[in-house]
């Protein structure tokens, strides 16, 4: 792997292996954050109204246009074209300050913060063709890292820098079959790029890779009366071939491939007003992270390079909220949610230091007149301490044992404004 006296065949396969797992976003976490928003390294913030309520009855919402993100048939509920700007502050924290190595190779325990704040964008537009057919577009980041750790910490082998970085362009068509039922469909763009580092015996390794792939969405939308509604959402899984280049020192020494499958996801949520001022919501979301059972990596000629096992599993998310219009311009909100976290324990690493998640949020909307709204939400996410405890690999080229214990947490700042027009 990195740990060694020279780069070697041996070395350059297994830097590859655990590099892939970055390229991929295996190892990583969320939208320009680790450990900044969902369980393993998706991201759900693309709604500051839905986060409002801790994505409770976001499926079924239908709020505004930003909810399409989490179900296109809610598009055919509005009567006007739409558009959205939403703007994520994301602040989490992941460190150490136990982190060993055996044998022993030096450098500070202290990990330092090495999760990265980061702006997390998205971008909504619905036009209005008619009645009963609407057509929309979503821009946003589902995936995504920044962590940085020096290149003296004592896990500097396992991870340095890793980033990953994606833009899915998302255009939907919404259709309203009758009073009760809509259904929507969308196309997912989705956009790949990363880069990652870590300490090899030739200094400072760095892999990059990007690519493009495809997949889509569907919803259907029930509302059983003008007060109660029920969503039930699909987003596809989108298969990336991520090609890109090794580098050690700076001195390039081969292409990298690799395949990596973004998860499929399956979310149910229902909404009711109790009254004109009261609202309560719930959601349900399957992650199919189980998919993901092993890292294989090979270059141009289709030579294997490095095959790691994941093991991943799939993961649940529940949420609950509510929601009071106190007035004709303010209306505010408020949730919770438990999540799972697909990464077993014995596969834990400093590039993902994933936990079971407990969200609590809450926020406020302001009417500034018929045509526009301002939304601001504020989240925050406790985390269950990770360890790490990753085996000796001297023996075979790789680093050595690391432990370490981390704790970490997730503050979000969210805002919108929606244009109806």
């Amino acid at each position: 792997m990195l740990y060694g006296t020279d780069p070697t065949p041996r070395l350059r396969r297994r830097l590859l292996g655990t590099s892939a797992l970055v390229v991929l976003g295996v190892a990583l976490y969320g939208g320009a954050a680790r450990d900044a928003a969902a369980a393993g390294f998706a991201l759900k913030e693309q709604s500051t109204a839905a986060m409002s309520n801790a994505f409770a009855g976001a499926t079924a919402g239908a709020e505004d246009v930003t909810y399409m993100y989490f179900n296109p048939a809610g598009l055919a509920r509005h009567d006007k074209s739409q558009a959205a700007i939403v703007l994520n502050y994301i602040m989490p924290k992941g460190e150490t300050n136990n982190a060993t190595t055996s044998p022993p190779v030096g450098g500070e325990p202290n990990s330092g913060d090495a999760a990265e704040d980061a702006f997390v964008p998205a971008a909504y537009l619905l036009w209005s063709a008619r009645p009963d057919l609407k057509f929309g577009l979503g821009i946003n980041t589902p995936f995504g890292l920044t962590t940085k750790y020096t290149t003296t910490w004592a896990g500097r082998f396992d991870a340095v820098e890793s980033s990953i970085m994606t833009v899915n362009v998302n255009p939907t068509v919404a259709y309203r079959i009758n009073e009760s039922l809509s259904l929507g469909a969308g196309l997912q763009i989705q956009y790949m790029d990363v880069l990652l580092s870590q300490m090899s015996a030739g200094g400072l390794a760095e892999i990059t890779g990007e690519d493009w792939g495809y997949g889509f969405n569907l919803g259907l939308l029930y509302e059983f009366t003008e007060a109660t509604r029920l969503g039930l959402a699909y987003r596809s899984r989108i298969s990336h071939e991520l090609k890109g280049d090794f580098k050690v020192a700076g001195t390039f020494l081969s292409n990298a491939n690799a395949d990596f499958t973004a998860p499929e996801l399956v979310t149910l949520g229902a909404y009711h007003d109790i009254n004109e001022q009261w609202a309560i919501m719930g959601e349900v979301q399957w992650q199919g992270w189980s998919t993901f059972d092993e890292l294989r990596v090979v270059d141009d000629g289709g030579s294997l390079i490095a095959l790691t096992p994941e093991n991943w599993k799939d993961a649940w998310f529940f949420s609950l909220g509510a929601t009071w219009k106190a007035s004709e311009t303010w209306t505010l909100r408020g949730g919770a949610a438990v999540e799972q976290t697909p990464v077993p324990d014995q596969f834990r690493t400093p590039r993902l230091t994933d936990a079971d998640r407990t969200w609590v949020a809450l926020g406020a909307q302001y009417k500034l007149s018929p045509s526009f709204a301002i939304d601001a939400g504020y989240t925050h996410i406790f985390i269950d301490d990770a360890t790490i405890n990753l085996p000796d690999r001297t023996g075979v080229g790789g680093p050595p044992a690391l432990t370490a214990t981390y704790e970490n947490s997730v503050d979000i700042i969210s805002l919108q404004g929606v244009w109806r027009f």
